[in-house]
Order: structure tokens, then sequence, then C-alpha cells
């Protein structure tokens, strides 16, 4: 029975042992040490290689705000550190590996102290954007957890991945903002979304997207959601509408506070807000 005992306690010490240096790592992790120089030095290595994305500060843009306590990847600066070096490719998220481990410690504490940021706060009403979305009949090209149509990006978490200015614009003038290489859902790439136009030697027109394309073949989805397939030595003309969307500006549609509303709505899909 003693030994029982002992070896029941020894088990015990182990177990709670390894919980707590794990906890203790985990909190080492989330409290990397910092100064004003680290700060300053992250900062200038932040606007240098994460700015175009994440914009002056944090505030987001083609990629998402920093301005939040808790980044959904990158949960202690291990996983922040790893995020940084690794990207996300499927975001769209570029490596980053030539920063020296003391220049990735201090880009680190730059990037968590914009947690400690209050992000501005939205001129619109989102409860109001989801009437105006409605009404635009949105849903007939976008899908939102599960409903709507494919023609279009999936905005299910829309707000997580992109910053308020970055939506306003893309509803403005959706040929500036049209994503790059990226992927919202991992089954479909948004190379699908640059624009083309098919003429075959026929006469027959089609355009759409382009959801596929080697030497030999194109494969395009026209705005009735159907797919077309061809071999390019069939076509006449083949063009590329890049810097060009299918999607309709909305300046002249949204007036008076809609945009702010509809801006509003998408900012908060995906729980950025």
């Amino acid at each position: 029975m003693k030994i029982c005992l002992v070896v029941s306690w020894a088990v015990l010490f182990l177990v709670t042992g390894a919980a707590s240096s794990e906890a203790a790592a985990a909190a080492r992790s989330r409290a990397a040490p910092q100064s004003a120089d680290d700060l300053e030095q992250g900062k200038k290595l932040f606007e240098g290689m994460c700015a175009r994305c994440h914009g002056l500060g944090g505030g987001g843009g083609e990629g998402p705000s920093l301005n939040r306590p808790r980044l959904t990847r990158a949960g202690t600066n291990d996983d922040l550190r790893e995020v940084i070096r690794e990207g996300i490719p499927s975001r769209g998220m570029p490596r980053t590996r030539r920063t020296s481990d003391n220049e990735m410690r201090q880009l680190v504490v730059y990037v968590r102290s914009l947690g400690r940021m209050v992000p501005a706060a939205l001129a619109g009403n989102a409860e109001k954007g989801i009437e105006i979305y409605n009404r635009l009949g949105c849903a007939s090209c976008h899908i939102i957890k599960g409903q709507g149509g494919s023609l279009g990006p999936e905005l299910t978490e829309i707000g997580m991945l992109r910053a308020a200015d970055h939506l306003r614009e893309a509803l403005m003038d959706p040929g500036s903002k049209l994503p790059r290489g990226v992927m919202l859902v991992p089954s479909r790439g948004f190379a699908e979304y640059l624009p083309v136009r098919v003429v075959t030697t026929d006469g027959r027109e089609v355009r759409g997207m382009r959801v596929n394309e080697d030497s030999f073949t194109i494969q395009v989805r026209d705005a009735r959601n159907r797919y077309h397939s061809f071999r390019k030595g069939d076509l006449r003309r083949l063009e590329k509408e890049f810097g060009t969307s299918l999607m309709p500006s909305y300046k002249d549609r949204l007036a008076g506070s809609d945009a702010d509303d509809l801006v509003a709505f998408l900012a908060s899909l995906g729980g950025a807000r």
C-alpha cells in the first residue's frame, strides 16, 4: 500500500509539474522582454515589411487589422513568430525569413503592442447594414455562413480578413481591390476572380471569371454560374481583363449613410469587432 501511495504521489507530482512547466512556458511566450528601443525598432521593421497590407499602426487594409487583443492564429508569441516566419499561404500572407532572432523579437513586441490600441469606431450601423445587403441582392453572388451564391468571394469571415477602409473601397471601386492569389476557402483560390473574355473561332463569345488555365486549355465560369472549357487552339481571342471586376460599383447606388451601414455589417463578419 505504501508503495502504491508513493507511486501515486510521484505520478501526480510529474503531471502537475509538467502542467506548471507548460503554463510557465506559455506565460513566458506571452510576455516577451521589451523596451522603448524594442518598440521603436519593431515599428520600423513593421512599417518596412508589414504595413503595406496591415496598414500603418496595424489598422488593416488588404490584410486584417491587428488592433485586437487576441489574434486568432497567434495566441502566444511563439505562434506569432511562426505566423510571421512561415506566412499563411491560404490567406495570401507571405513568408518573412530575412530577419535575425533579435529583429523577430522586436517585431513581435511591436505587433503585440498594437493589440493594446483601441480600434477606430465605425460610423455605420451593422443591423441596418444587413437590410442594405439584402436589398442590394448581394447574396446572389456571395455566401455568408453557407447561404448565398458562389460567383463572388465568400464573406463569412471577411471582417476578420479585411479592414473597413478596404471593404469600402472594394464597394466603390471593385476593380482596384481585386484579391491577389489569396484563398478564402481551401477549395477555391482567388485566381478564379480574374475576368476573361473568350471568343471562339466560330464566333461564340463568353465572358466570365477564370477558374483554371494551363498552356493548352482555359476554364471559365460565367455570370450565370455555368462552367465552360476551351482549347486555346480553338479560340480567336482570349482577353484577360486585369484590374477589372464583374462586381458593379456601388459608388452611385449607396445614398447617405447606407455605405457606412453596409461596411459596418461586412466588418462585423468573422468576429473582428
